[in-house]
């Protein structure tokens, strides 16, 4: 009965694609035993000049991955495990894969890893690629959806008869597609870190007293509310020159912060969450809405994204953005 659900399955790839539910498929061993987390404290401090646009607090620094069970690479097939930083199978993670077959035509197939963190995927013949890797977690009273990193940092296609192994880790900071950040090293869907854009109006003819003097420089502190999801504590001071650009901060591990913001030697500034989505998420943003000096804030992941749609190797998190006012 299994080798005829089988082939059943395999012609429905065709087309549709189809994952298996087999458990015999399934692995045989348990997780490996896991070091310490490296320890993510103290405080850093940047300066951004005012042509400048864009700081990664956490640099290339990326997380350290898991030990993964051992398993072997079966032809047709796409499987693996996902996992937290500190070894923790996940279970619900989403997994999807195209394979383009002759003429362009491709078809598509999905699994969600099991309580052990396993995913298993039959694949039909033809180049297989990943289209999603996502994962819904609890976070400030709420959920978002997170992307996924590949543990080998790499999601290149390959060959469907030639099958593959493929873990994946959900973290809470690092760098995505290196390509991609090289080409768009402000875009905040680059990294695994929450991110925060400033938006501000310069009193270029210091005639307008809410606007920041064109000559000022802003000061930014980030202060964690506790531990993050993997016991991060570090803190971030950002200066900005005010110049003619404005400011996003990225990669910041995930977690909730306090934001302080002023002027350099100066008093405090007003903050308040502005753009498109702005109150969007009720649980998410800036808290309250508008404060004078310090708020409270949790990252935004992106509208109404679902695991299907979160690329692979990419986070899913947009900026909050904030406007700054003198008061």
């Amino acid at each position: 009965m299994k080798i005829r659900m089988k082939h059943l399955c395999w012609a429905a790839l065709l087309w549709t694609g189809c994952t298996t539910t087999d458990p015999d498929a399934g692995p045989q061993q348990g997780w490996p035993d896991q070091p310490s987390l490296p320890a993510v404290t103290g405080q850093e401090t940047f300066s951004v000049a005012g042509d400048e646009f864009a700081v990664n607090v956490m640099g290339d620094m990326q997380p350290r991955s898991p030990k993964f069970p051992s398993l072997d690479v079966r032809k047709g097939i796409l499987r693996g495990y996902v996992a937290d930083l500190a070894g923790k199978p996940v279970k619900g993670a989403y997994v999807g894969a195209r394979v383009t077959v002759i003429g362009g035509a491709y078809s598509g197939a999905s699994a969600e890893s099991d309580e052990n963190g396993y995913y298993e995927i039959n694949l039909p013949i033809g180049a297989v690629h990943y289209y999603a890797t996502g994962y819904t977690i609890d976070y400030g009273g709420s959920r978002a959806v997170v992307g996924l990193t590949p543990a080998d940092d790499n999601t290149s296609g390959f060959a469907s008869e030639t099958g593959m192994v493929k873990n994946f880790v959900l973290q809470s900071f690092g760098v995505g597609n290196k390509d991609n950040v090289l080409q768009q090293p402000g875009n905040p869907s680059n990294y695994y870190g929450g991110a925060i854009s400033f938006d501000y109006q310069v009193d270029w003819d210091n005639n307008v007293p809410n606007y920041l003097p064109e000559d000022g420089e802003i000061e930014i502190d980030l202060i964690p509310d506790g531990p993050g999801f993997y016991g991060e504590t570090k803190s971030f001071k950002i200066y900005k020159k005010i110049g003619y650009s404005g400011l996003v901060i990225l990669n910041i591990p995930v977690g909730k912060y306090t934001i302080k913001a002023r002027l350099r030697g100066g008093r405090e500034l007003r903050i308040t969450e502005s753009g498109t989505y702005a109150s969007a998420y009720p649980k998410f943003g800036l808290k309250p809405r508008t404060a004078v000096g310090t708020a409270g804030i949790l990252y935004t992941p992106s509208w109404q994204v679902t695991p299907a749609m979160v690329p692979a190797h990419r986070g899913n998190w947009q900026a909050v953005v904030l406007r700054l006012e003198r008061i």
